[in-house]
């Protein structure tokens, strides 16, 4: 969470508490309306299981600390008991971890983001996506990377970027 604070971002758990206090906010906004009552608010305003690829590459609903994840790219199934939808409105939210290699794409997280979508798809429901990376993590081939030098920010810390490649 600090990590993700002093990047001036959100921390990518802290993503399903913002959407509980959306929903509580915009109940609360319709009983001050006098839309509905206190009694009408639903006892659960959100219920979300994340998503994790399995070692088969299939997403698996889990319950995990915050934290847990080993790619940098995050997604939870997710209920919403909005006013518009009391019963719930189901919905896939995707977000980048900006503290796993500052948020950056590569095989994991495309995988992840692809698997998501495609369950988003399948169930006929919204996806959402929350974006706070860094761009794409593009890997070069062992043969090619003797070619190159890099002008690193920082050698001892290659992940702070580079100037130029010569």
């Amino acid at each position: 969470r600090y990590q993700a604070q002093t990047l001036n971002t959100t921390y990518v758990y802290d993503f399903p508490n913002l959407f509980y206090q959306a929903v509580k906010a915009r109940w609360r906004e319709r009983v001050e309306q006098g839309q509905c009552t206190a009694a009408d608010i639903p006892s659960k305003l959100l219920e979300s299981v994340e998503l994790v690829l399995d070692k088969d590459g299939k997403l698996q609903e889990v319950k995990r600390p915050p934290g847990s994840n080993k790619a940098g790219m995050v997604a939870w199934r997710t209920t919403l008991n909005t006013p518009e939808y009391p019963q719930g409105r189901e919905v896939i939210i995707i977000c980048n971890d900006i503290t796993h290699q500052i948020g950056s794409f590569g095989p994991d997280e495309d995988a992840v983001f692809q698997e998501a979508s495609c369950l988003a798809r399948h169930l006929g429901i919204p996806r959402l996506y929350i974006a706070a990376n860094s761009g794409a993590r593009i890997g070069l081939a062992e043969e090619v990377k003797s070619i190159y030098k890099v002008a690193w920010n920082d050698r001892l810390k290659p992940e702070k970027g580079y100037k130029y490649l010569y």
